[in-house]
């Protein structure tokens, strides 16, 4: 059975139909609430409310369940405690949300608690709060000399009052308070004297900060605050020797906390434009790499603090970094994969699919990198059953862009085993999930050129590609070629010549094939002397092509 803790209702009255209804009312909202059943609960309240508008406890329910400053509910605690001015519950709250609003009354009404009850430390603390709010220090402190008493702890008092003055510059006091803990607590006192040396540079009195951090035990400077204070006191006077030192013993230090850390990496690497910034952040590389961390907090902080550099090379030791922390981290492996087909390092690229699949065999990307570095690398029976074997982890959750380049990749590698009926179909299926993806309109525009079939669907999807992107090579060879086919040399001269003049390196075997189109233009349009010179060129690219070596011995065209 269900037990229920049921408020008594005021002026309860058996015989009185009203309060009856308002009671079962309110019964039932209780058994919604305890059911987890907010909505309904909130209506039956709304419905006790209308019954018995003096009904204080559905007044105070309602209040609860939205919790806010709003206007609304100011004025349910407010009824709420007007109809039951003796519940202490009703007085707390309604003190609250006034003090939410701005409200001073709500100081008188917990202070009116405070007189029936004085060991309330949820009342100090909200005091507390409400004069930080306001900025008055003096508000603060008076209420924890009151607390303090109540609760007989002078350590308690003072470390408030402490913490109170830091935060509103207060350093004098500081100063005093921190001599007062001192005192109070002579065999324990390291981490006031921290306090004070801190606050000691606050006052521009270093010589005195840097005597205090001196008069430590040697146990005791080692300490993250007295670290902490060495640190500040060298980069507040520009001793880049004592700074150098101490960020190293903070850096490396595992028993400081993660966040001091952080904030001292971050604060000693400063802006990328500052001159020294490229020395401090190989300082700190050669700090951070060697350690045998198991937390990635300091080489994430690092990474997002290099964001703005251009040279990729420096965050790849990172990466490595936050990889061997953590091998299921898929961020640091997916820059890593992107880093090594930047740099057509292949091999790293399948070595860090391999080990990502072990890690998880679910995830798409993995399938899909590997396959594009095995294509790169013409190892296209392996790239096929890569993608086959990834095929199956792509599902209604899996992003589209990813799906479509999944399958136009896909669709390369089955064009190039021969397979071209069914890479026409998986071609159609990228598109069908990203219609505008370049890559694929391109390859096979361009495939179906070269089987010559459908030539008006390839130069559509060619003539897509070269409006979005007017200086790729890529793409504006495909279209002249696509002309070339269809008869329209001029026009085709005209793309090959855009395609040409972008070109990057004009000695990259990659590009012979341009050269070669170039030249077959040409000749159609009667320039055989220019066709001549570009199908030498392309040979020099690619001295064991038949095709090409034919054409330049013979001063002619000859279909391939």
């Amino acid at each position: 059975m269900l037990a229920l803790s049921l408020p008594l209702f005021a002026d309860g009255n058996d015989t009185d139909p009203v309060q009856r209804r308002y009671q079962q009312l309110y019964l039932e909202a209780v058994c919604q609430r305890e059911a987890g059943n907010e909505v309904a609960q909130y209506r039956l309240l709304e419905r006790a409310l209308k019954v018995n508008p003096n009904g204080a406890e559905a007044c105070f329910d309602l209040a609860m369940m939205q919790k806010d400053s709003s206007a609304k509910v100011l004025d349910y605690f407010k009824r709420a405690h007007s109809l039951s001015p003796d519940n202490k519950d009703y007085t707390y709250e309604l003190a609250c949300c006034l003090l939410s609003n701005a409200d001073s009354m709500g100081v008188a009404l917990l202070h009116t608690l405070l007189g029936d009850e004085e060991r309330r430390d949820d009342i100090y603390g909200e005091l507390c709060n409400y004069y930080s709010w306001r900025r008055d220090y003096e508000g603060i402190c008076r209420t924890l000399e009151q607390w303090g008493h109540i609760k007989g702890d002078d350590e308690f008092l003072y470390t408030q009052k402490l913490h109170a003055a830091m935060e509103f510059g207060r350093l004098d006091d500081g100063l005093l308070i921190a001599d007062t803990l001192m005192a109070l607590r002579p065999h324990n006192a390291t981490q006031y004297k921290m306090v004070k040396g801190e606050i000691l540079l606050g006052l521009n009195r270093d010589d005195e900060a840097l005597a205090l951090y001196h008069s430590l035990s040697a146990d005791d400077t080692t300490t993250p605050g007295a670290q902490i204070m060495l640190y500040k006191y060298a980069v507040k006077n520009g001793n880049k020797a004592i700074e150098t030192q101490v960020l190293k013993d903070i850096v490396v230090n595992p028993d400081m906390a993660m966040h001091t850390r952080e904030a001292a990496l971050v604060q000693y690497l400063g802006p990328s434009t500052d001159s020294s910034y490229a020395s401090k952040r190989d300082t700190l590389l050669s700090m951070l790499l060697p350690l045998p961390e198991e937390d990635p907090a300091l080489f994430i902080t690092m990474l997002s603090q290099m964001q703005g550099e251009d040279n990729d090379s420096l965050r790849i030791p990172l990466f490595n970094k936050l990889l061997e922390i953590n091998p299921a981290d898929e961020y640091s492996r997916i820059n890593l994969m992107q880093y090594s087909l930047r740099h057509d390092d292949y091999e790293e690229v399948q070595r860090l699919c391999i080990d990502g699949l072990k890690e998880n065999a679910t995830q798409p990307l993995f399938y899909y990198f590997g396959g594009a570095g095995l294509m790169v690398a013409k190892k296209y029976e392996e790239a096929l059953s890569l993608f086959e074997r990834g095929r199956a982890h792509i599902d209604n959750t899996t992003n589209t862009e990813l799906v479509s380049s999944y399958y136009g990749s896909y669709g390369d590698a089955l064009h190039q085993l021969g397979r071209n009926s069914e890479a026409y179909a998986m071609y159609d299926s990228a598109l069908v999930y990203n219609n505008g993806n370049e890559m694929c309109l391109n390859n096979y525009a361009y495939f179906l050129a070269l089987d010559n079939e459908r030539l008006d669907k390839a130069e559509r999807m060619s003539a897509y590609t070269v409006e979005t992107n007017p200086e790729q090579p890529t793409y504006l060879d495909t279209y002249a070629w696509i002309l070339f086919l269809k008869g329209d040399y001029e026009k085709a001269r005209e793309y090959i010549d855009k395609a040409l003049a972008h070109i990057e390196d004009h000695t990259d075997s990659d590009n012979s094939s341009l050269y070669d189109h170039a030249g077959d233009i040409y000749y159609h349009l009667g320039l055989t002397t220019e066709a001549l010179d570009y199908w030498r060129q392309a040979l020099d690219m690619e001295p064991d092509s038949a095709i090409i070596k034919k054409k330049v011995t013979n001063k002619k065209y000859f279909k391939e």
